[in-house]
């Protein structure tokens, strides 16, 4: 590391010594290359990992089909917010996929747009991509901190609500893309952090080396050494900070892995060195139906193939730093007596796609893999190998967090408490369906850019249906009951009484507020009587 002006790593105290110490055992015993067999299928969302996958070393990888002790115990809340982790690359790292026994995991957790920042911006304000209007990842478009910033978002979001409340916060790693454009210095705090560490290089953060960091206001710059890698300084920090950290307290872990170019740990380098993308029903396969966007791709050429499933393996040793800040994360709070009154939250700001539909790499659809993604959640009262299948969002996770800390939250929240399914009240009042919104296409030099993305689109996911309608006025219809892979565009062959209720539904989702999105996502979800389809 090259030192600018900062504290010196070298200066530890008592409690830091400890901190590396149980740290470099958890890196020891978990950071062993891993490899899983190249799998014919994949799993579905919350599935278990497919036959043949390693086990997994994680000190909390066995099922138990209760609950120990009660979430009135949780005084304290980690987050680790992943980027760009998809379900499938979650099923294939064995210590995630293991993180299913350790908790309850949330089956249908939809996003409520497939692009990094649109996505943070609704977890922080629990809004709509309509309602916030941070629709890119880039001012240039609409998006990025510069929009979050100009619109002041940042003085009215969960972290100032819990701070508010008198709860310790602290973030460590990606914060908004464009951070710290545009503010005063590049050693600007946001509002409501008691602590906040993040890479103020932009785009160069996602090489994983060669970064500065913005160090709660001192800036810290890094080069290339092995023991140089982001995730594992920011992992190191953040356990650090872990040990002498005040109940109670909420810490947003925002690992940049698995981004794209994919860096790797050096401890994970030799792992998942078979893998390849699983062959699932859709991989490189034409629908039924297609609209205009997808119909004339043509297939992907086996020379294609071949590179994304060596950008596959590359994807997969990435993601193995969310399980590697996670186990250390875990061991800091065990270590320090906390892990019994913290509830651990892991999920990703969006998906990835790469080879679906005859799509090469990327997200912005509304397809499964870029709209649903993994949520799993640990901790006391939370039954371990538990899964909720009712239809969850992103915009969900502010009020249940807020709602744990009892700390109020605006009357623009749009989002829902958690909190009753997480307590196994199945019979809990919840919603039909829920929105993803995309309001912006990426242009070059946006680090999410892809040349091939659908038109902008609203979309209605439930348990039944997956609804778009894009501004070209094509329309797409999922029966996900009986084409889970999203095959079948049966928007032609509908009953009419079903599209009309769905369009009604998303007609009140893509212009709800606050209230009014509770009333809107508990709508009729194509919950006509009479048979789906038309006679032919």
């Amino acid at each position: 590391m090259t030192e600018v002006h900062g504290r010196k790593r070298v200066e530890v105290t008592a409690a830091a010594v400890t901190t590396i110490g149980v740290i470099i055992a958890v890196f020891a015993l978990l950071m062993v290359g891993l490899s899983n067999s190249a799998r014919a299928g994949e799993a579905l969302p919350g599935d278990s990992p497919a036959p043949g996958a390693s086990d997994s070393s994680s000190p909390s990888a066995t099922p138990d089909p209760t609950a120990s002790g009660s979430t009135s115990q949780i005084k304290n809340v980690v987050m680790l917010l992943a980027d760009d982790l998809d379900w499938t690359a979650f099923n294939q790292v064995p210590r995630l996929a293991a993180l299913k026994n350790a908790g309850t995991t949330l089956t249908d957790f939809v996003v409520t747009n497939s692009l990094c920042c649109p996505s943070r911006t609704s977890f922080m304000r629990s809004q709509f991509v309509h309602n916030h209007r941070v629709i890119s990842n880039v001012a240039e478009t609409g998006g990025g901190w510069p929009k979050f910033y100009a619109r002041g978002l940042q003085k009215d979001c969960l972290p100032t609500w819990l701070q508010d409340a008198g709860v310790n916060t602290s973030l460590f790693g990606k914060y908004l893309n464009g951070f710290p454009i545009g503010t005063p210095s590049e050693n600007y705090i946001p509002p409501g952090w008691d602590y906040f560490e993040t890479s103020t290089s932009k785009n160069q953060a996602y090489e994983g080396f060669n970064y500065t960091l913005n160090v709660n206001g001192t800036l810290e710059k890094y080069g290339s050494a092995p023991n140089e890698f982001l995730n594992d300084v920011l992992t190191l920090d953040a356990a650090q900070y872990l040990s002498t950290a005040q109940t109670p307290f909420f810490m947003l872990y925002a690992s940049y892995n698995p981004h794209t170019p994919f860096p790797a740990s050096p401890q994970n380098t030799q792992t998942h060195l078979t893998d390849v993308q699983p062959r699932v029903p859709s991989f490189n396969a034409k629908g039924t139906n297609e609209v205009s966007w997808l119909a004339d791709l043509p297939a992907l050429t086996a020379k294609r193939v071949d590179n994304l499933d060596n950008l596959w393996r590359k994807r997969l040793r990435s993601a193995e730093s969310v399980a590697d800040s996670y186990d250390a994360l875990r061991a800091q709070l065990q270590a320090s007596g906390k892990l019994d009154e913290t509830l651990i939250i892991v999920t990703s700001d969006n998906g990835y796609h790469a080879g679906v539909h005859r799509l090469s790499t990327g997200k912005q659809s509304a397809f499964r893999e870029d709209a649903v993604v993994p949520a799993v959640f640990i901790g006391p009262g939370i039954a371990q190998g538990a899964t909720i299948s009712k239809t969850t969002s992103m915009v969900d996770l502010a009020p249940t967090i807020s709602d744990i800390f009892q700390a109020p939250t605006p009357s623009f929240v749009d989002g829902r408490n958690l909190m009753p399914l997480l307590n196994g009240q199945a019979d809990a009042p919840w919603r039909t369906a829920t929105l993803t919104e995309s309001l912006s296409r990426t242009q070059p030099g946006d680090p999410d850019y892809s040349r091939v993305v659908p038109p902008n689109f609203h979309a209605l996911r439930s348990q039944q249906w997956l609804y778009v309608e894009y501004v070209n006025r094509e329309v797409e219809l999922y029966d996900l009951v009986n084409d889970p892979y999203e095959m079948s565009n049966i928007a032609r062959t509908t009953n009419p009484a079903i599209l009309a209720q769905l369009h009604a539904q998303l007609d009140a989702m893509k212009t709800c507020t606050g209230e009014s999105c509770r009333v809107a996502d508990s709508m009729p979800n194509g919950t006509i009587s009479s048979p789906a389809l038309l006679v032919q």
